[in-house]
């Protein structure tokens, strides 16, 4: 019997995801992504609803739309479903849902909600599933199986959503030439990052929680990696925006809690290298993850790892392996598969 892949296996597919997936929407599924792109740009407005990992990439697409001065806005599924339903009869709005399995209870409820005239776009690994039988356009994942926590169907959710940002606005941020290489830094950076990790954990492996933070691009690396991280070690962890922890979290700051802090270079990379440096001086260990060269004083709680500079926009299809990896190296160490799910399965597909 051919043994299940790991969350490393996962792990180690996403560089060739990333060639596959930009390959293949400019080929043979191009006429599929204009087709979504012209939806969205035939209203004033893009909803995007998800859960979990779904939400978190769908802010990727806000970031970029909203900051070329379109409306879109990223919604909780759930919440938009119980609380604020009434979007959903906005004959101006289009309708982005995100469901890896395509099967997720919210976004099929919100999906399902809307009103007739609301065209539905669906990004999802399942074109068959619920959520894909009643869309107007399906853009596939194209992740194949995936069985426990989520890795490279996180990773083909950002690729697709760049790339239908791109078709939105007329632009090439993520062309085959950039696909090949972040798929090369992505490999390198598997066996790098793996053994920082490592040194980093044996270091300051003296913590209770985590602390995840970032500003726009990383924001989305700071979400994504606290649930990952909490599902594979069942240690707690918060994902939040760096303003945000100004705000008040920063008084839990101490030995007990680790911080990781995402800092690619872009508007506010010099407010998360102080963020660092506070927390680190407040005694947190701090591991900060940047792509730029960063000036900050030598300190006993402060770990820096350098990775290679792409664009901010971009920087999460890389700074996304420092919370799996370090997921690993922590699961690990507490006797755990890493990547296998304990309380829930791998579908959500009930409230």
């Amino acid at each position: 019997m051919t043994p299940k892949p790991s969350f490393l296996d996962d792990i180690k597919d996403q560089p060739d995801l990333v060639k596959r997936l930009v390959g293949v929407y400019g080929d043979r599924l191009q006429d599929r992504l204009q087709e979504a792109a012209g939806l969205i740009n035939s209203k004033s407005m893009l909803v995007i609803v998800g859960m979990g990992s779904s939400l978190f990439a769908g802010e990727l697409l806000s970031q970029r739309l909203n900051g070329a001065g379109l409306r879109a806005i990223t919604y909780d599924a759930s919440e938009l479903f119980h609380y604020q339903r009434g979007i959903l009869n906005d004959d101006d709005v289009v309708l982005l849902a995100i469901s890896q399995s395509g099967e997720s209870a919210e976004p099929c409820l919100v999906a399902e909600a809307r009103s007739k005239s609301m065209p539905l776009i669906c990004i999802t690994n399942n074109k068959e599933s619920r959520l894909g039988r009643i869309s107007d356009t399906v853009l596939p994942l194209l992740a194949g199986h995936e069985e426990g926590t989520t890795a490279k169907t996180f990773v083909a959710t950002m690729v697709v959503l760049h790339l239908l940002a791109d078709a939105v606005l007329g632009e090439r941020l993520l062309s085959s030439s950039h696909a090949d290489k972040l798929a090369r830094y992505m490999k390198e950076l598997t066996r790098t990052l793996r053994d920082e990790v490592y040194g980093f954990i044996d270091r300051f492996g003296d913590f209770e929680t985590l602390a995840f933070t970032g500003r726009g691009p990383g924001l989305v690396s700071a979400m994504q990696g606290a649930l990952i991280t909490q599902e594979m070690t069942q240690i707690p962890a918060t994902g939040l925006s760096a303003g945000q922890f100004r705000h008040g979290p920063i008084e839990a700051a101490g030995s007990h809690l680790l911080m990781v802090i995402f800092a690619p270079a872009g508007r506010t990379t010099e407010l998360l290298v102080r963020l660092a440096q506070d927390t680190a001086g407040f005694g947190s260990p701090t591991w900060l993850i940047t792509d730029t060269v960063v000036q900050v004083p030598s300190t006993e709680n402060l770990f820096v790892s350098r990775l290679p500079h792409v664009e901010e926009e971009l920087s999460p299809l890389l700074s996304i392996l420092a919370p799996e990896l370090l997921g690993v190296a922590l699961a690990k160490r507490k006797g755990l598969e890493p990547g296998r799910l304990q309380r829930i399965s791998k579908v959500t597909d009930f409230e």
